[in-house]
């Protein structure tokens, strides 16, 4: 019949599921081509360092001097603590359109 609806029975309610609504970076790593921000919820964003001069520049010791401020929504080299002066706005990363990539 062409006016059947059909139902489904849902598995899982709405409350079962976890929708991020705010993203809080906890660490990052690095490799030799990428910054992994590791965020709060459990998400993994991967950055070019190519996109960031600053880090891709850096010894692996110096992009290991970052900080993280605002409550995980910034992450920072303050130039006291070696040669990378940076700021970055984890939601940067986020945007849409930004080309980021997620890993996890």
């Amino acid at each position: 019949m062409i006016n059947e609806i059909q139902t489904y029975r849902v598995t899982y309610p709405k409350s079962a599921y976890t929708v991020p609504t705010d993203a809080c970076a906890q660490k990052l790593t690095f490799d030799d081509t990428c910054m992994y921000i590791h965020l709060q919820d459990g998400r993994i964003v991967s950055v070019p360092l190519s996109w960031i001069p600053s880090l891709e520049r850096a010894t692996p010791a110096d992009r290991e001097k970052y900080q993280i401020g605002w409550d995980g929504r910034l992450l920072y080299w303050d130039p006291e603590d070696g040669p990378i002066n940076e700021d970055l706005l984890v939601a940067t990363y986020l945007a849409s359109g930004s080309g980021s990539n997620l890993v996890k």
